[in-house]
């Protein structure tokens, strides 16, 4: 026994060796809770004699069940056979559902469908319903259908419409499914749900068969995953869940943080632990982290602490522009990098994935090495390639690999035969794609024709414009007139494609300045170059790299030092947050970002932004603020932008410190209001709301729907205190 706990603190020990009964650890950031679980499984099979078969260790990913495997192999002290029910909760399930298919009325070698299987599944539907697709998306459809299954959401809770359309599309989905012997991914959890109501035998199977149940990460668990883990349990209360109320950040997958207080309520007597031991973090991040997170009510009160040194102080870096902000990032990575660290000791932790662009391409100019981590290099994703393409093809461009890549992006009833056709004519009589679709009615349908002629006329109709109005505004045209806009409303992606065409509109407005000297054309040419050449660039492989990611994919991962950038009001906390339990889901996601720091933790924004060819005005996060002031050391306006020329162009520049001098004049106009934390106001415009918080000059205050939270200034004369 001494060897399978002796590197086990008190908390982690009383964890492993409290086997009988329910038992709740709850595991601060950095705490252990790997060391935990895998030395609690060891405890049970080596100390209390338990075959291993009959242990059920669940988690949510397949990576994490492997990895508890492996710890579980190479622990010291084991030297048994490794448990074989550690697996992904719905790796468990099809495992049950094979063998026990004939009672469902499957067959034993049913197909499982992919998110993407799914979503065509729903289109078909629709389809075959004669839905117009405009007025029901399919994306939305489908979250309505997955919402059925999983929280088990009332169709009559919808609009008369909606419920008509809605109750249709999700019986012929399910039928399909049934009647081809095909599960999605929800199913997988409800027909085991329903097996073991239906079949009481086999459930009483598994409830005397599992004689342990360890769930990781309990606070991912949605309903339908709690209600299943029930089930199996049955009368049996040797349960231990591990989890953390305070990194609970994805409710929009569907977790359910209340389970954590399903849990207290179901399986009364329960055993409390507070693993609060972090290995991780030196006490500046954790002290910082601990006075972000104290903040939510939603929360069993714990407080991280380290036996490691205090550490150094946190760095806020407020730069002038963005382009400071970005600059300061990678001079304090190739600063560090030659005090002795390594690129790959830093991480980059962003709210949106558009927000990579401007790092990327700073990095790339300083020849720093980077890797997106969970996603695709800024210049290759899919929507950028797209509008790219176009953007090539109204300069002429006569490839074949782009002609075709736009004319059927969006589909414009345009095919591979045509096409194949098109090209084969252009090559034999050595035309240009243009000329080709001219003189193609030898070897071309009137309609085929008809449809090629009107796509190279809207082309032509673009270059036109290239030299009449602005590249923002030849964007905006492109993607609406094309049908590009139209074409995302069905796709699972399109919030965060919008985000990123977006994101590509400011990135032409910054560098339109930059060319301004040349001739549109030529102007367009150096751009494209320019993006041709970043997406060239090969990060994937790179072994050695700063890595950059969402505040999301960040959870689970550690790095020697932390940035987290664009800390502003509207970024983070997000625009879209509407409600008190948004606003903590937030701050869970920014204690997420500080914990992941071992050594150095820098928060950055800029006094102002561009955005979509506009210069804004920001406001300070308020999690910046929510740090106590001696934990952070102030870098605004630093070294590195006191010696470098200001990049905001004269003309906005001298635009936005008019704005400012025109917000400072109104503060005359302004009244005294004594807002605290809690008090009711009413807005002149956003109505009635509650003040969450004070900071400075500031206040956070939560409207109703559809305005939401917002952060203004608490002595606006628009503010009236109730």
């Amino acid at each position: 026994m001494n060897d399978l706990l002796k590197n086990l603190n008190e908390k982690q020990r009383e964890a492993v060796m409290k086997t009988e009964g329910p038992v709740m650890a709850i595991a601060g950031a950095g705490s252990g809770k790997t060391s935990v679980l895998t030395s609690r499984i060891a405890y049970l099979i080596m100390e209390l004699g338990v075959d291993p078969h009959r242990i059920l260790a669940l988690t949510f990913t397949n990576k994490a069940a492997n990895e508890m495997k492996e710890r579980i192999r190479s622990h010291p002290a084991y030297d048994v056979q490794e448990p074989s029910w550690v697996s992904t909760f719905h790796a468990m399930c099809v495992r049950i559902l094979r063998k026990h298919h004939v009672a469902l009325g499957y067959r034993r070698n049913f197909q499982i469908l992919d998110d993407d299987d799914t979503t065509q599944l729903v289109k078909a539907k629709l389809k075959e319903m004669n839905v117009d697709l405009k007025m029901f998306k399919v994306k939305e459809v489908k979250g309505m259908i997955q919402k059925i299954k999983t929280d088990r959401a009332d169709v009559s809770s919808y609009d008369a419409g909606v419920q008509v359309v809605l109750s249709a599309a999700y019986r012929r989905y399910q039928e399909t499914l049934v009647n081809n012997h095909l599960m999605d991914f929800d199913d997988l959890l409800l027909n085991t749900i329903k097996l073991f109501k239906e079949n009481e035998e086999i459930r009483q199977q598994y409830e005397d068969y599992f004689q342990y149940v360890l769930i990781d990460e309990f606070q991912d668990t949605n309903n339908i995953q709690y209600d299943m883990v029930k089930l199996i349990l049955g009368k049996n209360r040797n349960i231990f869940i591990v989890g953390d109320e305070d990194q609970s950040i994805y409710k929009f997958r569907g977790a359910n943080i209340r389970n954590i207080t399903k849990f207290k309520n179901d399986f009364k007597g329960y055993h409390l632990v507070l693993l609060e031991e972090n290995y991780r973090s030196t006490n500046t991040i954790l002290d910082a982290a601990n006075q972000v997170i104290c903040r939510n009510k939603t929360r069993i009160p714990k407080n991280l602490f380290s036996k490691k040194e205090k550490g150094e102080k946190i760095t806020f870096f407020k730069g002038t522009t963005s382009r400071d902000e970005v600059e300061y990032v990678a001079l304090e990575v190739m600063k560090n990098v030659r005090k002795g660290y390594c690129y790959n000791d830093f991480a980059i932790l962003y709210r949106a994935n558009n927000i990579s662009r401007q790092f990327e391409d700073v990095f790339m100019q300083k020849h720093i090495p980077y890797r997106i981590y969970g996603n695709t290099s800024f210049f290759k994703r899919r929507e950028i390639k797209d509008l790219t393409a176009y953007l090539r093809l109204i300069m002429e461009s006569d490839d074949e690999v782009t002609f075709e890549r736009v004319v059927t992006t969006p589909r414009r009833g345009i095919g591979k035969v045509t096409l194949d056709k098109l090209k084969n004519f252009r090559n034999a009589a050595g035309y240009t794609m243009y000329e080709s679709v001219e003189r193609c009615e030898e070897i071309l349908s009137k309609s085929a024709k008809a449809k090629l002629v009107a796509f190279t006329e809207q082309i032509k109709g673009f270059r036109k414009l290239l030299n009449e109005i602005s590249f923002n505004e030849l964007i905006d045209r492109i993607l609406t007139d094309s049908g590009y806009l139209q074409d995302l409303e069905n796709d699972d992606k399109k919030d965060v494609r919008i985000e990123n065409l977006m994101e590509f509109k400011t990135m032409l407005a910054e560098n339109e300045k930059t060319y301004a000297e040349y001739s549109r054309e030529e102007m367009l040419m150096f751009l494209l170059e320019e993006v041709t050449l970043k997406s060239e660039e090969k990060q994937s492989d790179v072994k050695d790299g700063v890595t950059m990611l969402t505040l999301h994919a960040a959870k689970g991962l550690e790095f020697r030092v932390i940035f987290i950038v664009n800390l502003e009001s509207g970024i983070f906390p997000s625009s879209r947050v509407d409600s008190i339990a948004d606003l903590e889901e937030e701050r869970r996601l920014m204690y997420v970002g500080i914990t992941r720091a071992k050594e150095k933790l820098y928060l950055t924004n800029s006094q102002v932004r561009q955005t979509f060819g506009e210069i804004n005005q920001t406001i300070d996060s308020m999690f910046i603020h929510e740090i106590e002031d001696e934990l952070i050391d102030v870098k605004g306006y630093s070294e590195y932008v006191k010696s470098r020329t200001i990049s905001i162009p004269s003309k906005s520049h001298e635009k936005n410190k008019q704005m400012i001098k025109r917000k400072k004049a109104n503060l005359d106009n302004y009244k005294e209001n004594d807002l605290n934390k809690g008090d009711k106001v009413e807005h002149s415009k956003f109505g009635p709301g509650i003040v969450i918080t004070i900071v400075g000059d500031n206040a956070t205050i939560a409207f109703e729907s559809p305005y939401g939270i917002k952060t203004l200034l608490k002595d606006h004369k628009a503010i009236k205190k109730l």
